[in-house]
């Protein structure tokens, strides 16, 4: 009877057993780094914010100026940076003590270039610092690679809409793109490799449009381990 009295209660102290909270500690969130323009007469972007975390998984939003199809639609996408270039983002925030700071060059007769803002979350951690131009070159440098982001993202976007709407005008719009990728001008062109690899498996296009497809994908970073970006201390 004992022994049945001691099954029985284990028996009815199961389910309140499996209620009960885990005693595990849940990931910690990933760091985030989040660059942001804005500019009324900004081209091709008012306004845009691309955020990059150290898992590598990216956002990008932003407001299009009006251009000649008055296109104001705001625009989201998301992507996932390569290890190398999210190591690029976060160890700038780290050389640049996770943007603690004001790195604004104050200098008076500058010409305005837009409001920009890079803010650092980890944690307890929430810096944030807003300039027009820096003379810090890793800030200046880490601006012109969200700036280059912000680029690419526009062209892929007004490279889909040629490839739907205008297939014969794409031989033009390929070469502006191999045009800025020659000028330094666009970062991480991975993000738009979807439409670049459709362009050129489409037997429907010109062979020019599809051979500039192709040197384009042929630029693309190789696949790199992942990095893990270092914590704020």
């Amino acid at each position: 009877m004992k022994l049945s009295h001691i099954l029985l209660s284990l028996l009815l102290a199961l389910p309140a057993l499996a209620q009960q909270p885990s005693s595990s500690t849940a990931a910690p969130a990933p760091a985030i780094v989040r660059f942001t323009f804005e500019w009324n007469i900004g081209v091709p972007w008012q306004h845009y914010t691309v955020q990059v975390a150290s898992d590598g998984q990216s956002h990008f939003e932003g407001t299009p100026h009006p251009d000649e199809t008055n296109d104001t639609d705001a625009y989201q996408q998301d992507f996932t940076l390569s290890a190398a270039d999210r190591r690029k983002v976060f160890d700038a925030a780290q050389k640049l003590n996770y943007f603690r700071g004001d790195f604004d060059s104050h200098l008076k007769h500058i010409a305005q270039t837009g409001a920009k803002t890079l803010e650092y979350r980890s944690g307890e951690t929430d810096n944030t610092t807003r300039f027009n131009w820096s003379q810090n070159p890793d800030v200046d440098g880490l601006t012109r690679f969200f700036e280059g982001i912000a680029t690419t993202v526009d062209c892929g976007r007004k490279l889909a809409f040629q490839y739907r709407f205008d297939k014969l005008g794409m031989d033009k719009r390929l070469k502006e793109l191999e045009d800025l990728q020659a000028g330094h001008e666009v970062e991480a062109l991975s993000i738009i490799a979807p439409i670049l690899r459709k362009i050129a498996a489409d037997p429907n296009l010109m062979n020019i449009s599809r051979e500039s497809a192709k040197r384009l994908l042929r630029t693309l970073d190789q696949p790199t381990a992942p990095a893990t970006a270092a914590p704020a201390q």
